[in-house]
């Protein structure tokens, strides 16, 4: 066998044939090339039947072992120990995932051509109940190519699912996956391998799928209502990789800071920055801002304006970085910019157009000093009727108005163009500009080719009727 395929399997009876079918149906001869190992983690449905079926199918290529508790780290060591003697590489697929039928062929192809790479990844999509490119596949291009962390900083990986290590690079190694880690231990293994290793391979032409389920948004959820997401996190993750990158190159490289900026904003979404007030105790509290601040410590705000995230969120983790916690001044880092004013909707009532609409500048807030303004024909006339404004708050601080505030302003009806400024201290600032009367008749015109087109297929629906089949 040239391939392992380690597949750690927990409570995945719905999806568990069709990733195992997807290793079985590759370009590259199963049966000649390849190896699964399932490791049946303590389901309680009938994964272990379905592992079971496989292995009475395939007794040369499928193995199947058994823990009694569910760990996906031990269960992921265990299958590398459990990997033939004769393999020369070893991957990871989970067990509600896919890959694409070309994707071993590609990365042997890859690995025969590159002999100083041991590790390759490849673009991930999701599926199922979301679908779409994964945000870091911008890595990719249309051909395969070499990443180095030390050049290419940006290029970071986290997700283990569709890697393939060179085996003999994993042999001098002690330990592989942390089984104390509940979360981030796939991050963490790929990262201090990198971390020595340097290089690794992009697969551009592979593709692997991995399953966005319904019920998982709410187990996300769960995890931020642990302890361990906090202070033990910071310690286990950000830190060991902060460490091993002063202990081989006497600095934290650009790519360790750019991958835990790229994670850490996690902590700082509104559906999860309160969850630490919830979890953990006063002093916790305490002990979790001061090591966020010592990670920060060791982050160039460089990396943290090139993070593709909303301007609020880099000010906020500057500003924590530069004074501490908690936050009572924010640094701006974000400016103006056009076409952030959004005509929702309007009503035409009498003489006058009420015009309903939101600002959506995340690069900047309205202060409560600023004003609003319509411009239109040589009147210019402040807005005063908000009818929503929300905030968004980190850790106790106000950073901006979140996402939008919404707003209703009348002119009279013959207005066809009008513009939105803003005034603050440095005094008017254009924003964009409109013209309803074409918004108008591109509505009406758009109306009118929707009713072609009902009373077109009434016609083709009535004429089918009338058809008579042979």
């Amino acid at each position: 066998m040239q391939f392992s395929i380690v597949m750690p399997v927990n409570n995945s009876e719905l999806y568990l044939s069709e990733a195992i079918e997807s290793i079985i149906n590759q370009s590259l001869d199963f049966k000649e090339n390849i190896e699964i190992i399932l490791v049946e983690n303590s389901s309680k449905d009938r994964s272990k039947e379905i592992c079971q079926e496989y292995n009475r199918r395939f007794p040369k290529n499928i193995k199947v072992v058994h823990l009694d508790k569910p760990n996906v780290s031990e269960a992921r060591n265990l299958g590398i120990e459990l990997s033939s003697e004769s393999s020369k590489y070893i991957g990871f697929i989970d067990s509600d995932d896919k890959v694409s039928s070309n994707t071993i062929e590609s990365i042997l192809d890859f690995f025969n051509k590159n002999k100083n790479i041991n590790l390759t990844v490849m673009p991930l999509y999701f599926f199922d109940s979301k679908s779409g490119p994964h945000p870091l596949n911008y890595r990719f291009t249309n051909t395969s190519q070499i990443v180095n962390i030390q050049k290419d900083y940006s290029h970071i990986q986290y997700h283990i699912g569709g890697v393939f290590f060179r085996k003999q690079a994993l042999k001098n190694r002690k330990h592989f996956f942390n089984i104390n880690l509940d979360f981030w231990e796939d991050a963490l293994f790929i990262n201090e391998f990198l971390l020595k290793d340097t290089k690794y391979g992009l697969i551009s032409n592979a593709s692997y799928y991995y399953r966005k389920r319904e019920k998982q948004n709410s187990l996300v959820d769960l995890s931020w209502q642990k302890k361990g997401r906090y202070n033990d996190f910071l310690e286990h993750c950000y830190f060991t990789l902060i460490r091993r990158s002063l202990q081989y190159y006497g600095e934290v490289i650009p790519y360790i800071q750019f991958l835990v900026i790229y994670h850490l904003k996690l902590f700082l979404f509104q559906k999860y920055n309160h969850m630490i007030y919830e979890v953990l105790t006063d002093k916790e509290q305490v002990e979790f801002f001061m090591k966020l601040c010592e990670v920060l410590k060791h982050i160039d705000e460089r990396i943290i304006i090139e993070q593709k995230m909303n301007t609020y969120f880099k000010d906020y983790i500057i500003s924590l970085k530069r004074y501490g916690y908690p936050v009572k001044k924010l640094i701006s880092t974000g400016n103006i910019s056009n076409d952030k004013v959004v005509i929702t909707n309007w009503r035409i009532s009498g003489r006058t157009i009420r015009i309903f609409g939101s600002f959506l500048n995340r690069e900047f807030q309205i202060d409560q000093d600023d004003k609003l303004f319509i411009v239109y024909g040589n009147k210019k006339q402040e807005i005063n009727n908000i009818l929503e404004d929300k905030k968004l708050k980190i850790w106790g601080t106000t950073v901006r108005y979140y996402k939008y505030f919404k707003f209703s302003v009348d002119i009279p009806l013959f207005t066809p163009k009008f513009s939105f400024q803003i005034k603050n201290s440095e005094g008017f600032i254009h924003l964009n500009d409109f013209n309803i009367l074409k918004k108008i008749i591109n509505f009406l015109s758009k109306n009118q080719r929707r009713k072609k087109q009902l009373t077109l297929n009434s016609s083709l629906s009535t004429d089918n009727k009338n058809n008579v089949n042979f």
